[in-house]
């Protein structure tokens, strides 16, 4: 559906956890369909971390680290060059490994990824990611899905940043009260169709969000692309 943000007018998927965990579960199987044997999962943070984990347990795969590019807030650019903070020295030399992310957007995050990680001499290092969307620079070895057009794929294990990120952008914060801020997120997932204790899990979340968010809705943490 179409969302608001700011001028613009943003297309948002949400994707169930049900749907995401199929599409993990897709993504290592053709890892394990093509021959490659992982001996390192690297996730890039924090988008990555959970298609990482599961399908570090159907691969086997124990040795699981992390990779920090910054580089998109929620439906755009915060740093027009990824910046990466954080890099798993000593862990991957010599090795197998698979890089992970949830999606290749722009292609940025998993070029820097990529080159960064070449540099600590793996023996071999492939990507994977759930979605390919066609704007993307680099193709990734895996994808569980090919897009055909831009959209923002809204991935369950960013609800509450997303969700209220959204809304902020779409209304504005405009001195809105928690429970203002509440009511408009709550009907935003309804209309994404998001499932789930939803108004518990925001309730909880805007003691967390409200202020940060509120002093500048453009900033986030939401996983790089």
């Amino acid at each position: 559906m179409a969302v608001y943000y700011g001028a613009s007018v943003v297309e948002v998927v949400y994707v169930s956890w049900s749907r995401a965990l199929r599409l993990c579960y897709r993504l290592a199987k053709m890892v394990a369909d093509s021959g490659y044997r992982p001996e390192v999962i690297v996730a890039v943070m924090r988008g990555g971390v959970v298609p990482a984990l599961v399908i570090s347990d159907v691969l086997n795969v124990e040795s699981f680290y992390a990779i920090r590019v910054k580089h998109w807030g929620i439906a755009e650019e915060v740093h027009p060059t990824p910046v990466v903070e954080q890099l798993p020295q000593g862990r991957v030399e010599g090795r197998r490994v698979l890089l992970v992310d949830e999606v290749a957007d722009t292609g940025k995050t998993l070029e820097v990824a990529i080159r960064e990680l070449s540099k600590l001499n793996p023996r071999e290092l492939r990507s994977a990611v759930l979605h390919l969307k066609p704007t993307s620079t680099v193709v990734p070895d895996y994808y569980a899905e090919r897009l055909d057009r831009w959209i923002w794929v809204f991935y369950p294990w960013s609800l509450a940043e997303t969700l209220i990120a959204l809304t902020l952008r779409e209304y504005g914060s405009g001195g809105l009260t928690e429970e203002q801020l509440l009511k408009r997120t709550s009907g935003l997932a309804k209309r994404l169709g998001v499932g789930g204790p939803v108004e518990r899990i925001l309730r909880i979340s805007l003691r967390y969000y409200h202020r940060s968010q509120s002093s500048d809705p453009g900033v986030s943490s939401a996983g790089a692309r």
